[in-house]
Parts: structure tokens; C-alpha cells; sequence
């Protein structure tokens, strides 16, 4: 099976189950990104994550740089634009044809109690989906000491305060830098 095919059914699985936002593609994308298809290493798909955070729009976005990266190594730019665009709308795709079929009958699904009780079972199951990815991406990224000592920093910033995670991201990059400089990591 062709490289833009099957990005194509990843991105349209991924959307069609990523309840909960963007993070929960997180863990539902990897096994395919990383391990099945190995189109980007674990250090490459943390960074498409962590790009998909800093740019505009939703996380879900972080499918454009995979498909952008799959579609580079097949066949130059070009391909890279085209696997970049099919992998932006496979994503979305879904979503917009659940929105549409059920937008009729949103306002009797929202009072009917087996929908409530369906949804926060989807809220813990996504809960549980973003805690598995967060650990997954530490064991892959964290690989000294003071990294780890940043992370934990970082995340008790994101907790206690209001913060973008954009400007955290940015700080946690300038102070890295800084650390490399004088030799920490």
C-alpha cells in the first residue's frame, strides 16, 4: 500500500476517534507515525506535537507536518504538499461529517441522559489517553537530570498558573539553550 494511502487512513482514523481535542491525538497518531510506519522517530513527532502547540489553530494541525515530512521523503516538495494537504483534510474530515449529521438533532442529544452518561465516559477515557501520551513523550525526550528538573518546572507553571503553553515552550527552549551554553546537558 502506497505511503500516501496509508497516511490517508491513519489521519482519517485518528479523526474519526479523537475525542476531546487535539491532545488525544497524541496517543491515537504515534503507534502509527512512529511504530508501524516509522515515518518520524519519537523525537520528531514530540516536535510535531510541540509545533502543532505553538502555531495557530488546533493541535489537530500537527497531522499537516507529518504528512509533510511522509510526503518529502516520497518524492520531494511536491509530494510533500500534497501528502501535507490530503493528511490536513483526512483529520478534519470526519469531524465535519459527524458536526453535520448530527447538527439537526444536537439539541435533542444534548438532554437525552444515555448521551451525558456516554460523554463522560469519553472524558475519562480521553483523561487516561493524554496521561499515557504525556508519560510516553517524557520516556522518549527526558534524558538527563536537569531536563527532567525543566519538565517538572514547565508542567508546574502550565498547573498553577493562566500561562500560554506557547510562552512556556519558549522558555523552557531559551533556557535549554542557555543550559547547552554553559555545559549542563
Amino acid at each position: 500500500m502506497s505511503s500516501l494511502l496509508e497516511l490517508a487512513l491513519s489521519c482519517l482514523r485518528v479523526g474519526t476517534f479523537v475525542f476531546g481535542g487535539g491532545p488525544a491525538l497524541v496517543p491515537l497518531m504515534r503507534p502509527d507515525v512512529v511504530v508501524r510506519y516509522g515515518w518520524l522517530t519519537s523525537y520528531q513527532f514530540n516536535d510535531a506535537v510541540a509545533l502543532g502547540q505553538v502555531t495557530p489553530g488546533p493541535l489537530l494541525v500537527t497531522a499537516t507536518f507529518i504528512g509533510w515530512k511522509v510526503g518529502f521523503d516520497a518524492g520531494g516538495p511536491w509530494a510533500a504538499v500534497l501528502y501535507a494537504t490530503v493528511a490536513t483534510v483526512c483529520i478534519f474530515l470526519p469531524s465535519f461529517f459527524m458536526t453535520i449529521a448530527a447538527s439537526h438533532q444536537l439539541g435533542r442529544l444534548r438532554g437525552n441522559p444515555r448521551v451525558q452518561q456516554f460523554t463522560k465516559g469519553v472524558e475519562a477515557g480521553v483523561v487516561g489517553l493524554i496521561a499515557a501520551a504525556a508519560v510516553q513523550m517524557a520516556r522518549d525526550t527526558i534524558g538527563s537530570w536537569p531536563q527532567g528538573i525543566l519538565c517538572l518546572a514547565a508542567l508546574t507553571v502550565l498547573v498553577r498558573t493562566k500561562v500560554e503553553a506557547a510562552w512556556v515552550i519558549g522558555a523552557c527552549g531559551g533556557l535549554a539553550l542557555l543550559a547547552s551554553f554553559v555545559g549542563v546537558w
